[in-house]
């Protein structure tokens, strides 16, 4: 049995994982702030968020998102209110060393990986328009099909986002003993987070 099938999803995927989004930007400056170890929970955190993502496609019930105006409204909402707390957050945030923040604030960064991506209905309504465009009906077993697309795009998030938190996080090191660049940091995070959720409440499910 070929996987010559799969190429054209591997590569277009490929494409769309590299292209900044939210969770790329949320990665971003988590790792910038806070480390690569924090980088990589938010990118583990995100891509279970995916995960999920790619089951509710597999078996249709992201297709409610896309048909129920109500269901959209309530994941969005969900969602705009979750940014916007962080942005809350960020901004009350006191400035310091990055050290700090990277030992008390660890084992929030999963969670909020993870919330911010399944909250996004965005996400929900691209994986159930976009995967079955490259699934093969003659091979059958959509669902899995589905669910093994899902798990490519997951691990080509994983090793880019990855990357990426590895190379904002040496950014964050080179700049960590100063001040300046700390205050200024926390209402970066702030604009952004900020941004992501005003540019959700915005979104429609067309």
């Amino acid at each position: 049995m070929t996987f010559s099938w799969l190429i054209p999803y591997i590569a277009v995927s490929l494409i769309i994982v590299l292209i900044p989004g939210q969770d790329m930007i949320f990665v971003m400056t988590q790792s910038i702030a806070s480390g690569v170890k924090a980088g990589i929970k938010t990118v583990l955190g995100s891509i279970t968020g995916t995960f999920v993502h790619t089951l509710l496609a597999a078996v249709g019930l992201s297709i409610i998102f896309q048909k129920s105006i109500i269901a959209f409204t309530i994941l969005k909402v969900v969602g705009v209110l979750y940014l916007l707390f962080l942005a809350y957050q960020s901004f009350r945030e006191k400035s310091g060393p990055l050290e700090l923040t990277e030992n008390v604030q660890q084992h929030h960064h999963f969670r909020k990986g993870f919330v911010s991506n399944l909250t996004n209905p965005k996400v929900a309504i691209f994986f159930i328009t976009f995967l079955p465009q490259f699934v093969n009906s003659s091979l059958g077993h959509v669902s899995l099909q589905m669910i093994l697309f899902g798990i490519i795009f997951i691990a080509e998030t994983l090793i880019i986002f990855s990357l990426i938190a590895l190379f904002a996080s040496g950014l964050g090191k080179k700049v960590k003993k100063s001040r300046i660049f700390q205050h200024t940091l926390k209402y970066v995070k702030g604009t952004v987070f900020g941004v992501l959720g005003l540019k959700l409440l915005f979104s429609s499910n067309n």
